[in-house]
């Protein structure tokens, strides 16, 4: 793997891992059909244009972490010029977001009339990703923008992240 896979798996498994504290578990091999674990599926939310709309290249996508399923996730990643995109559904609830100690700079936050709450990993002193959270109707839906290595940033990952939600948001059925 290169740096650039290295890179791709430290970006998911930061996003993962800032939920739920590093006890997840792990399943190698295919992903796990989205249907038998009752969440919706992250890489079939957007159309090639939506992915476009949002700066990410749709040839580029992801599915899980580097060929892993880790439990209780579905996790579907794209390349931008200088960013990774993610989009995670986990059976985790908003308030198991909102009560992680592994995360600094809760604020809220609005897109598509539905509360956000848009946080950042404690451990990420760089500022070099920043993340959404909000319900939906069969799970928890969290979006990850995170920055490419050694690649000037036009914006701010939070910034870049709050613009993808306006479009990403709309798209996922609500909390019922």
């Amino acid at each position: 793997m290169g740096l650039l896979g290295a890179c791709r798996t430290a970006f998911g498994v930061a996003a993962v891992a800032a939920l739920v504290g590093g006890c997840s578990s792990t399943v190698e091999g295919e992903a796990f059909p989205v249907d038998t674990i009752g969440m919706f599926d992250p890489c079939a939310v957007l159309s090639d244009d939506d992915l476009r709309t949002v700066g990410v290249d749709p040839g580029t996508q992801r599915v899980d972490l580097v060929d892993t399923h880790i439990d209780g996730f579905n996790v579907c990643s794209w390349d931008g010029s200088w960013f990774f995109l993610g989009l995670t559904s986990t059976k985790h609830s908003l308030e198991d977001v909102k009560s992680n100690t592994a995360i600094r700079d809760m604020r809220r936050g609005e897109a598509g009339g539905r509360e956000l709450m848009i946080y950042q990993e404690r451990n990420d002193d760089g500022d070099s990703a920043c993340n959404v959270a909000f319900a939906t109707s069969a799970a928890t839906a969290m979006i990850r923008v995170g920055a490419k290595f050694g690649e000037v940033r036009p914006e701010t990952p939070c910034a870049l992240v709050e613009r993808a939600a306006k479009v990403i948001v709309p798209l996922i059925p609500k909390s019922g």
